[in-house]
């Protein structure tokens, strides 16, 4: 049950892993946010006129950013489940 020895390749393997998931929580909440901005502030605030009309033209920017920060997202998301194969070579039983 003893794991085995965590060279430095295994570390610099679970660094890149660990980064990856922190860059998809970055990117989920950028998507996030400019989804909420586009879809809800920006109206809302233009019906009740605290900004103007024209605010109403940056509506596609911010889902273009959304969309792109969503792509970017799942890309870290899945380069991080492709890095969790260390495990296996760390412990090879990691559901106990």
């Amino acid at each position: 049950m003893d794991p085995s020895f965590i060279g430095v390749n295994e570390w610099n393997e679970i660094g890149s892993v660990l980064t990856y998931l922190g860059l998809a929580v970055l990117f989920i909440v950028i998507f996030a946010s400019n989804m909420l901005l586009g879809l809800s502030f920006i109206p809302s605030h233009i019906i009740t006129g605290e900004i103007p009309a024209s605010a109403h033209k940056l509506r596609p920017v911010f889902y273009l950013v959304g969309i792109v920060a969503f792509v970017v997202a799942v890309f870290c998301l899945i380069q991080a489940f492709n890095g969790v194969s260390v495990l296996d070579r760390i412990w090879n039983d990691y559901w106990i």
